[in-house]
């Protein structure tokens, strides 16, 4: 599946083998980062600060000086806990590398990468919970200059284009749901809707996120822990959802499925509701029609006559995603995507990063959660 051959690649880009020396002599012999010596419950308990030899970079390779680290909250209990797409952490026999995207600053690069100089500013994938990250410079995004809000880009943002204009479809005049709309991909997603001409509804869980969500564009705003959701969805919507992203999982899927159009089209993007970290996951999706983790981990795609559920909603055809990076990156100069960067909390260094994941798990944040590394 997209999902499987993504974090393949992230295992490339964290895999710190033996090749051709570096050339440049102001890079330090040795770095810290965050690794796992073992899979465990959580990140916290099988995170550990190493000091590791800076690697040698392969021909097509680029070593990045890391400055901030993306925060996913799932991903990283996933490749914790060995789970899924991440059941080869727990039979590793070395410590594996951890986080999943980054930005910073290129400081070497192998004998055969081209396009990329010393000193560039760029997004990378994977090690990202380190001083130094190898990675393979074709995945590299070049940037303008290495800010924070450019962290949110390479995933969420990239995740939220994708799902909606390619699997998706959407068009304008459709009315579109977006679940954990004020999240690091949720906040993207209801810019992309207002983009192709939706009308866009919006869920949260705090004042905070409806003023943030209002100042986005978003038409409508639902706080789910002060109204029903499924109500209002049948006040605002009430011939039904053309499009749902939904990442909550439990009885938020159930509700957006209830309320699909006869030829809806549902996106998963994730299931938050069910992970780990929450004690009562068992009783969110108790009553569901599908099971969100196999929707999601097999990329199921189901048909309910005319209607269609996505599975981890990624588009089959790679050649979509390429012009969904272009499409992220053209907004963004052009000052019509906003990547807004959680300030709920400020997280600063590696010994930071479990805090920071934990905050993200909390359902505080606003926009993406990013750790100054």
């Amino acid at each position: 599946t997209m999902y499987k051959d993504i974090f393949f690649l992230l295992s490339l880009f964290s895999n710190w083998a033996d090749a051709e020396s570096l050339a440049s002599n102001v890079i330090p012999k040795s770095f810290r980062a965050l690794v796992a010596a073992k899979t465990g419950d959580t990140f916290s308990q099988v995170a550990q600060i190493k000091s590791l030899p800076i690697p040698s970079l392969e021909k097509d390779e680029a070593l990045i000086r890391v400055l901030y680290a993306g925060i996913n909250g799932g991903c990283e209990t996933f490749r914790a806990r060995g789970e899924f797409v991440f059941g080869e952490n727990a039979e590793a026999k070395e410590p594996f590398a951890l986080g999943a995207e980054g930005v910073g600053i290129v400081a070497a690069v192998g004998s055969d990468v081209e396009g990329y100089a010393v000193g560039d500013a760029v997004c990378f994938l994977g090690s990202a919970f380190a001083e130094y990250s190898k990675c393979k410079a074709n995945f590299l995004w070049s940037i303008p200059e290495a800010l924070p809000e450019y962290v949110g880009l390479a995933i969420s943002g990239l995740t939220a284009c994708a799902m909606l204009e390619q699997t998706g479809d959407i068009k304008e005049g459709e009315t579109v749901l977006i679940t954990a709309a004020a999240g690091g991909a949720g906040h993207f997603a209801v810019q992309f809707a207002k983009l192709a001409g939706c009308t866009v509804i919006g869920t949260c869980g705090s004042e905070e996120k409806v003023k943030a969500l209002e100042a986005l564009g978003c038409d409508h705003v639902i706080n789910y822990k002060s109204q029903d959701v499924a109500a209002e969805i049948k006040r605002l919507a009430p011939n039904g959802l053309d499009a749902v992203l939904e990442g909550v999982g439990g009885k938020m899927l159930q509700t957006a499925l209830d309320n699909l159009t006869p030829e809806g089209r549902l996106l998963q993007i994730g299931y938050i509701s069910e992970y780990p970290h929450n004690p009562d996951a068992a009783t969110e999706s108790s009553k569901n029609d599908v099971v969100a983790s196999e929707l999601f981990w097999k990329s199921q795609t189901i048909k309910r006559g005319k209607q269609t559920i996505y599975g981890n909603a990624w588009p089959k055809d790679y050649t979509a995603i390429a012009a969904s990076k272009s499409r992220v990156l053209k907004l963004f100069s052009e000052g019509k995507l906003k990547s807004l960067v959680d300030d709920t909390k400020d997280f600063v260094g590696l010994e930071s990063v479990s805090d920071a994941i934990e905050h993200m798990l909390s359902g505080k944040t606003i926009g993406k959660v990013v750790a100054k590394i």
